[in-house]
């Protein structure tokens, strides 16, 4: 959702005339500003054993803006839906392919389920980070794709491995 603020004069509503040429009226002067307030004396210092604000480091969060919409929150939850069941249909192809290479049902479906949590995992953090415009919050995005990998990791090398435990 993309709102758009203006830091502005309010609009000037305007309206041709008939018949007549379409122009623009000439800018308004801005209203005075109010004085500055005045500085304060010293800060005052913190009791012993308490941080300040800059002593704790800022909030990651301070500047997210608002929280997602119901409508957001729903559209994201369609999306991982429909890419839990394309992934469901990766998961039985890859399921079919290992099992066509004669590898054990049960190394084709942890080598199918490793995949399809990896791709899911993956789906998730996109989605949640979108809906919830948590692209700034770079330490958790991190975090959760160096698991996405590991997960990638394990079941690559369980794809590669299911084919030499034979049925």
């Amino acid at each position: 959702m993309i709102v758009l603020v203006r830091a502005g004069p309010a609009a000037t509503p305007v309206q041709a005339q008939p018949g007549r040429d379409f122009t623009l009226p000439a800018p308004r002067e801005p209203a005075p500003t109010a004085p500055a307030a005045p500085v304060p004396a010293a800060p005052v210092p913190a009791a012993p054993g308490t941080q300040t604000a800059a002593q704790a480091g800022a909030n990651p969060f301070a500047g997210l803006g608002q929280a997602p919409t119901g409508t957001e929150i729903a559209l994201g939850a369609g999306a991982l839906l429909v890419l839990a069941a394309l992934f469901l249909f990766v998961r039985r192809g890859v399921r079919a392919h290992l099992i066509g290479r004669r590898a054990a049902i049960d190394a084709a479906d942890g080598a199918s389920w490793m995949l399809f949590s990896a791709l899911m995992l993956t789906a998730a953090i996109l989605v949640t980070a979108t809906v919830g415009r948590l692209w700034e919050a770079t330490a958790g995005l991190l975090a959760g794709f160096g698991l996405c990998l590991v997960l990638f990791g394990a079941a690559l090398l369980l794809f590669l491995r299911a084919p030499e435990r034979r049925r």
